[in-house]
């Protein structure tokens, strides 16, 4: 208890005086200095108004071909679902689905085509690539 009093005190000052602290000196003003373009920083301006933000477009028309972002998430799981089910798989079989599916094309339209005729190790990424094809 007397370890606590005596942490109060130091605090308000060694003494309890009646009288605040004094206030913290400001530090000196000096006018701003202009702010002039940097080469490296493509945002850097002399005025505010200069920069201008580019907006999204909410909702970009999509593409003949391209799948809903739902369809797109089935996709990549039922390929990703059937690269786990290869590791059960005999290797030499697993060596070759598995390369058959490292070089699937990166347009989603294209990637449902390659797969048409792939034949699924795995049922459940069989029925998750028939859903994502489906919706």
């Amino acid at each position: 208890m007397l370890l606590a009093v005596a942490a109060v005190l130091v605090l308000a000052g060694c003494g309890g005086s009646d009288k605040p602290p004094p206030p913290a000196p400001l530090p000196p003003t000096s006018a701003p200095a202009s702010i002039e373009p940097s080469d490296d920083d493509p945002f850097a301006t002399t005025e505010p108004s200069a920069q201008v933000t580019e907006e999204e477009d909410p909702e970009p028309s999509a593409a003949p071909g391209d799948l809903s972002d739902e369809a797109q998430a089935m996709l990549d799981e039922a390929v990703g679902t059937e690269l786990g089910a290869l590791e059960a798989a005999p290797p030499a079989e697993a060596a070759k689905r598995r390369a058959n599916l490292e070089k699937l094309p990166e347009e989603p339209a294209k990637v449902v085509a390659a797969l048409r005729d792939y034949e699924w190790y795995s049922p459940q990424a069989k029925a998750l690539y028939q859903k994502a094809i489906s919706s």
